[in-house]
């Protein structure tokens, strides 16, 4: 009996649930940070590692997510992926002790990083033509999940505990993924020729302009993740009441729909213009929440959030049509992201040693990492315009 399938657009909408899901098991920590190391009886300037237990696990496992998508096929790789995700966030429900908890986040973040870079490629196989479109809006499904992750959860934390949340996060992205894995066509290239699969395995690993771009782009990258986590405890620590704090943290991603809005616009300008200058915008605007201007906050969070849709976009865009073989889109996004996650978490555990100590010298620190990493991309984004 063969099982009915669906449409490339209706397969495309199914996806962009997923990256939704994707974003608030990723994000739904962040409103509960404080609560989880209270629970486990650990100073709060260790909730970075909750942050960084998740992206060493996507880190870590990006480059081989990328090599299993490119011989068991994209959908595969993302739904397995989604489905380690689902499995290891319900667990969270009876983890004993803050160092199984760790160890259960580090598990999410694993199960993250055979989704993400295979879910482009499924995007990639299912309409190739309209890719740059559909990896915006695949961005932009992660920042509504994400905005939901941190507002929706702040607000059932009233009424029930975080152990509880997070699982039910799990158990409903878990369902979506089998519906998923039923409906959604398999249109992935593979790669079965051994001896040319390492040959093209090298090449991706030592491209010179994959690298550099990716390395230019990883200060962003920890400073748009530390930003979106550690905006609604900042507002916090600024006076603004639990209820406006966890909105302005879920403003930062909602804002990403105004990211996509804008992105047919940008996307039409040079690279090499336009990712260094928003790049350099962003992390101005975070330097002056340095000098006290509380109610500015609402601003920089809608900044920031509009312009990493953006940024991600144009970068992810770039890796997709750089790629000259299907089979291999995932392998070179996974490297991309390996490279800027791993920088990332690194970022992401000084920041919250940081935040402890002094939170408004933290975030101008947080721009100035951002703009040391910039110039290494450069040449690369000359070259390709």
């Amino acid at each position: 009996m063969k099982l009915y399938k669906l449409s490339g657009r209706n397969s495309i909408i199914l996806l962009l649930g997923l990256r939704a899901l994707y974003s608030m098991n990723w994000y739904n920590v962040s409103p509960m940070l404080f609560n989880i190391t209270t629970t486990y009886g650990v100073s709060s300037s260790l909730s970075g590692l909750i942050l960084s237990a998740f992206l060493i696990g996507t880190g870590l496992f990006q480059i081989p997510s990328g090599l299993v998508a490119s011989k068991i096929g994209s959908k595969n790789t993302a739904l397995t992926g989604m489905a380690i995700m689902s499995i290891a966030a319900t667990t969270s429900l009876v983890s004993p002790d803050f160092t199984i908890f760790l160890v259960t986040r580090f598990v999410v973040g694993l199960g993250s990083a055979f989704f993400f870079s295979s879910g482009i490629a499924v995007l990639n196989d299912i309409d190739e033509r309209n890719v740059s479109r559909n990896i915006a809006a695949f961005n932009t499904a992660f920042s509504i999940g994400g905005g939901f992750g941190v507002v929706g959860f702040a607000y059932f934390l009233q009424f029930t505990s975080w152990q509880n949340l997070l699982a039910a996060g799990g158990i409903i992205t878990l369902v979506l993924t089998i519906v998923s894995f039923l409906l959604i066509p398999d249109m992935s290239a593979k790669s079965d020729k051994k001896k040319e699969f390492g040959k093209n395995v090298y090449r991706r690993l030592t491209s010179r302009p994959l690298l550099l771009l990716s390395m230019s782009l990883a200060g962003y990258w920890g400073l748009n993740f530390t930003f979106e986590e550690y905006l609604q405890p900042f507002a916090e620590k600024l006076g603004f009441s639990g209820p406006v704090s966890g909105f302005i943290g879920s403003l930062s991603l909602f804002a990403g729909i105004l990211g996509m809005l804008l992105f047919a616009y940008f996307s039409s300008k040079k690279a090499s213009v336009v990712l260094p200058s928003l790049v350099i915008f962003i992390s101005a605007i975070l330097a002056l929440q340095f000098f006290g201007l509380s109610y500015y906050l609402f601003l920089t969070a809608i900044l920031g959030g509009s312009i990493s849709v953006i940024i991600f976009s144009l970068e992810y865009s770039y890796v997709v049509k750089l790629e000259t073989e299907r089979q291999f889109v995932a392998l070179g996004i996974s490297i991309m992201n390996a490279l800027q996650i791993a920088t990332g978490s690194a970022i992401t555990f000084l920041f919250g040693y940081l935040f402890s100590v002094n939170a408004d010298l933290s975030w101008i620190i947080l721009g100035i990492i951002a703009l040391v990493f910039l110039p290494m991309g450069f040449s690369v984004m000359k070259q390709r315009g």
